[in-house]
């Protein structure tokens, strides 16, 4: 049995890269809408702003799709599964700052460039570091996954002469920007025309400069499926039509000020798209909560009674769901099922995982609770000829609630916050739509904002069980 349930998770582990590799072939129909993926954090290139997508990659595809006479359609997705949607054909193309790299172009059919830019240095303007060589033995930082993390690799030596032997990543380039702000790092490696956006933003350019000596410059395009040959053809006549029109230097100069400028953006209103990413927040929650907590205690009560081969599978689906990661599940569920002809969408596969996840928990709970009681209460409905199900009702539950609310109440709390888990699928929960901001705005405040709002939520969650607890304390 523990052989067959190692192989069991090995397989969770292996199932979504090995798949997705191999799905290949899904093609653009003619006539449909098309999907685009895209890491809805990711200013300026694209981007979610008061509920809609804005940035230059999404103005300029606005552009190519209208000159194509194509309808299509955005789709945030989490950027580090970005192949494994496309492969799954969850979306028709990766446009998001794409660039193209030798491994990237093994993965995807790109399409012409549509920018280029220089990969720089960005220190502070009091730095000693002057040179590519000056950076031996220094803090270095960058954005993890990015291709200016590539492009330090692929210059022989430079990572191992670096302070640690390393160069330190981070998840986006705000996070990037305040290491260097900060002095925690004394450098970081950028893409210039991102800088330039984040420049905009909060008007500190005059406190960094880009060494002249750079990494070379990168080439952006659109990812596409390796079969879509045709769609790729066509698409790439669109887009160097637009490209060559004064609307593309309309959009470009929009989007990307020159690296100086000191006069910042005025910064928004950000509490409101929080709010409204908390409403996705507490669908989930509330959907989980009210499902996963019967559930685990109808399955609780089965097993209690069950014959032994109903607790061997029991106590198999408890194992499995408490012995792997919610998000490897989430994963699993959502990128695995469909080469086993089940698909679901992004929502009802977060519902789904999170439920299934939560009551493998809450059984345990429960079962803890019943075995609790003791043995002649379970005899004295007998002797009373009480039925199981008024016995169970009038009995037993009472007694069941009072013993397992504080571990209930601590497991409804985790669930809170176990929420923001769902960004994997490329939902706008609450925590992503905060780094969304962060990075349009180049600000860190939108965290502290998502911050005082995961407190308030527990908040209120804490005094409602506390309540409860007072009500069934007899």
């Amino acid at each position: 049995m523990k052989k067959w349930l190692n192989l069991l998770i090995l397989s969770m582990l292996v199932f979504v890269p090995i798949q997705a590799v191999a799905q290949s072939d899904i093609t653009i129909q003619p006539g449909e809408t098309v999907t685009v993926g895209l890491d809805s954090t990711f200013a300026p290139y694209g981007f979610l702003d008061d509920g809609k997508y804005t940035g230059f990659d999404i103005e300029l595809a606005e552009e190519v799709f209208d000159n194509m006479g194509v309808d299509y359609e955005f789709q945030s997705i989490d950027w580090s599964m970005k192949e494994a949607e496309l492969n799954n054909g969850n979306i028709d193309m990766i446009w998001n700052g794409y660039s193209k790299t030798p491994e990237r172009e093994e993965l995807v059919l790109f399409s012409d460039n549509y920018v280029e830019g220089r990969v720089g240095v960005l220190v502070k303007n009091d730095s000693e570091i002057q040179t590519i060589a000056d950076l031996e033995g220094k803090k270095v930082a960058t954005q993890e996954g990015s291709s200016q993390l590539e492009a330090i690799r692929q210059q022989p030596g430079l990572e191992e002469s670096l302070d640690g032997g390393r160069v330190i990543t981070f998840s986006s380039f705000n996070e990037v920007l305040q290491e260097l702000a900060t002095g925690r790092v004394d450098a970081i490696v950028v893409a210039e025309l991102v800088t330039r956006y984040y420049f905009s933003q909060n008007g500190q350019a005059g406190d960094y400069r880009m060494l002249d000596e750079d990494f070379g410059i990168t080439e952006t395009a659109v990812g596409f499926r390796q079969n879509e040959t045709a769609f790729v053809g066509d698409f790439n006549v669109a887009l160097n039509d637009v490209l060559n029109s004064e609307v593309y230097e309309e959009i470009e100069n929009r989007w990307f000020a020159e690296l100086g400028g000191d006069e910042s953006a005025e910064e928004a209103n950000m509490l409101a798209p929080l709010l409204d990413a908390a409403k996705t927040t507490l669908l989930v929650f509330f959907v989980v909560l009210i499902v996963s907590i019967p559930l685990g205690l109808i399955i609780a009560l089965l097993e209690q009674r069950a014959p032994a081969w109903i607790k061997a599978i029991i106590q198999v689906y408890v194992y499995v769901f408490r012995g792997s990661p919610l998000l490897l599940q989430l994963m699993v569920v959502y990128f695995g099922l469909p080469f086993l002809g089940i698909t679901l969408d992004r929502v009802p596969a977060a519902l789904a995982t999170m439920i299934i996840n939560y009551a493998a928990y809450l059984v345990e709970i429960f079962r803890g609770g019943l075995n609790a009681i003791p043995q002649g209460q379970y005899e004295s409905l007998k002797v009373l000829s009480i039925n199981k199900l008024t016995g169970y009702r009038r009995v037993i539950l009472p007694q069941l609630w009072k013993v397992v609310m504080p571990s209930v109440g601590n497991e409804v709390i985790s669930l809170v916050k176990d929420t923001s888990l769902i960004y994997i699928l490329g939902l706008d929960e609450l925590l992503k739509v905060g780094r969304a901001l962060s990075n349009q705005y180049a600000s860190m405040m939108p965290y502290l904002y998502v911050g005082v709002i995961y407190l308030a939520l527990t908040g209120i969650v804490t005094i409602v069980l506390n309540q409860i607890e007072k009500r069934i304390d007899y």
